[in-house]
């Protein structure tokens, strides 16, 4: 595996570009990553569930994760999900497969180490049975909302950065709670784990806390705005307002039929893309898509009021 710093800042969550007959676009989703790094961007968070993780093959996912690493090349580390499959053994042999890809770390979505009834003890068993198993191989954990939710506690989670000694080095987290994250980070301080917010709302916040960056749905449409937030929030508070606000007025944008939307909007951007979806999502009318052009376009001038 590559074992490259992960550096403060935005990591998106890759989608995954599909021809009209529903087969992966691999120089869409080339051109897609390189859109990304031009953004400034810190890394990239590819076969997540904005990936649409689970309507991928297994050997899709392989094939996604490789070619996420030859084109980062190094410029930036490239995370994954792992731990996916069937069985137990399906699940651990992902981890390996994915490992092998090249990436910076396998991460573990939450909701796959332990079946939903199970409590923190089983969870903390299950994550010690994982460390044992997988040798050296980097670690992240995705508090995943699919299949079910799962929040990992902030006790919890200190106890797992410390369990794993540094193997355990990329949380993306969903729990939407400023004072929540607060707990984390303290929880977690001195264990080389670095938290990157999966909330848009709490994103300047949680980085005044001390947060490492933002991973969520808004790095699909502006990655080099929320780049510029993670760099100049301590230098220039009120440029960092300025874009909070705004984020905070267009998020339910973003939200609106994701994640088609948002192959619309990086199609607005020249990113070579379809609006194929493998999940179930509508399409937008003909309404919608001159919205969507209109959100674009003030994007766009809030680039250069920077």
């Amino acid at each position: 595996m590559n074992e490259r710093e992960f550096k403060d800042g935005v990591w998106p969550v890759v989608l995954t570009p599909f021809r009209e007959d529903g087969k992966i676009d691999f120089p869409a989703y080339r051109a897609l990553l390189e859109y990304y790094i031009a953004n400034g961007v810190t890394g990239l968070f590819a076969v997540c569930l904005s990936s649409e993780l689970y309507e991928l093959t297994a050997a899709e996912r392989l094939e996604l994760a490789r070619e996420a690493v030859a084109v980062a090349a190094g410029r930036v580390p490239v995370v994954t999900c792992g731990c996916l499959g069937n069985s137990e053994a399906e699940k651990l042999q992902s981890v390996f497969d994915m490992a092998a890809c090249g990436v910076d770390a396998v991460v573990i979505p939450a909701c796959q180490l332990v079946p939903q009834e199970a409590d923190d003890a089983a969870f903390r068993e299950a994550f010690g049975r994982l460390l044992a198993a997988t040798a050296e191989i980097r670690l992240g954990l995705y508090e995943c909302p699919v299949p079910y939710h799962r929040l990992v506690a902030p006790a919890l989670l200190g106890e797992l950065a410390r369990m794993a000694k540094g193997r355990l080095a990329f949380l993306k987290d969903t729990c939407c709670d400023a004072a929540v994250i607060a707990e984390k980070l303290a929880a977690c301080a001195g264990t080389g784990l670095k938290l990157y917010n999966a909330n848009l709302t709490t994103c300047l916040e949680s980085l005044e806390l001390g947060a490492a960056g933002y991973s969520g749905t808004s790095a699909n449409f502006y990655p080099g705005l929320l780049s510029e937030e993670c760099a100049c929030f301590r230098g220039d508070p009120a440029r960092a307002r300025e874009l909070q606000d705004f984020f905070n007025l267009v998020q339910r944008h973003v939200e609106f039929k994701y994640p088609r939307s948002a192959k619309l909007f990086l199609k607005e951007c020249g990113v070579p893309m379809t609006d194929f979806c493998r999940v179930a999502c509508d399409r937008l009318s003909g309404e919608q898509l001159i919205q969507l052009k209109t959100f674009h376009s003030h994007v766009e001038k809030m680039g250069k009021g920077k």
